[in-house]
C-alpha cells in the first residue's frame, strides 16, 4: 500500500508544481486509476504532515539544492537502472525527497547489493524511507554503524 501512496504523492506534487491548489486537484482521476480512498487520504495526510504551508496557504516543497546536484558514483550507477535513476531525480525535483532521504535510499541500495534495481523495487525502498521520517530517530534509518555507535 505504501508504494501506491508514493504514486499518489507523485501525482499530487506534479499537480502542485503546475501551480494548482490542493482543492483544484481532480481526485476522480485518481479513483479511476484504481486508488482507494484510504490510499488517497494517506497521501494527503503525509503532505499535511511533511510540507510547509506559507502565509498564503500554499505548500512549499522541499527545494532542490541550488547550484548543485547529487552525482552518482559509477558503482551506484551499476546498482540502479537508468529508469530508477530518473525516478530518484523526479522525486527530488518534486520535493518529496530531501538530500538526507536520497542518501539513505542510495545507501540502502548499495548495502543490499542490488544489480540494476528496477523502479518497482526502488519504490519499496523509497516508501520505507518516506514513511520512516516520522520516527524522528535518524540512527534507526542508517544501515551502517558510525564509530561511536554501539549494539545492545
Amino acid at each position: 500500500m505504501k508504494e501506491k501512496v508514493v504514486e499518489i504523492l507523485i501525482f499530487i506534487m506534479s499537480e502542485i508544481q503546475e501551480n494548482k491548489r490542493l482543492s483544484e486537484i481532480d481526485l476522480n482521476d485518481l479513483r479511476s486509476k484504481g486508488y482507494t480512498q484510504s490510499e488517497i487520504s494517506a497521501a494527503f495526510s503525509w503532505i499535511y504532515d511533511h510540507m510547509h504551508v506559507s502565509q498564503t496557504g500554499a505548500f512549499q516543497r522541499i527545494a532542490p539544492a541550488l547550484g548543485s546536484r547529487r552525482i552518482l558514483h559509477d558503482a551506484e550507477k551499476l546498482m540502479l537502472s537508468r529508469e530508477s535513476q530518473g525516478y530518484l531525480i523526479q522525486l527530488r525535483e518534486l520535493g518529496l525527497l530531501n538530500d538526507s532521504d536520497l542518501e539513505s535510499i542510495i545507501e540502502r541500495v548499495m548495502v543490499a547489493g542490488y544489480e540494476k534495481l528496477t523502479v518497482a523495487e526502488l519504490q519499496e525502498i523509497v516508501a520505507s524511507v518516506l514513511f520512516s521520517r516520522d520516527s524522528g530517530d535518524d540512527a534507526s534509518r542508517r544501515t551502517m554503524l558510525n564509530s561511536g555507535d554501539t549494539i545492545h
